[in-house]
């Protein structure tokens, strides 16, 4: 499993988070979008590896110094 990492925006808010995990077929497979509930209420979407196991992808807010 190769981990990967990707930034995603809140349509509503602006708010930035940073969406990882870990890719079984890395380089071999279809990206597909992928959507997580801001705090705001908004929707934040990326694209993500096909073979990703959603419930396993780890969601942070990005700091923004």
């Amino acid at each position: 499993m190769i981990p990967f990492v990707r930034e995603g925006t809140c349509e509503e808010c602006g708010r930035q988070y940073t969406v990882s995990g870990a890719s079984i077929n890395p380089g071999t497979e279809t990206e597909a979008p992928a959507g997580f509930r801001c705090d705001c209420g908004g929707w934040t979407s990326v694209f993500i590896p096909g073979s990703v196991n959603t419930e396993k992808l780890v969601v942070t807010p990005k700091v923004v110094a």
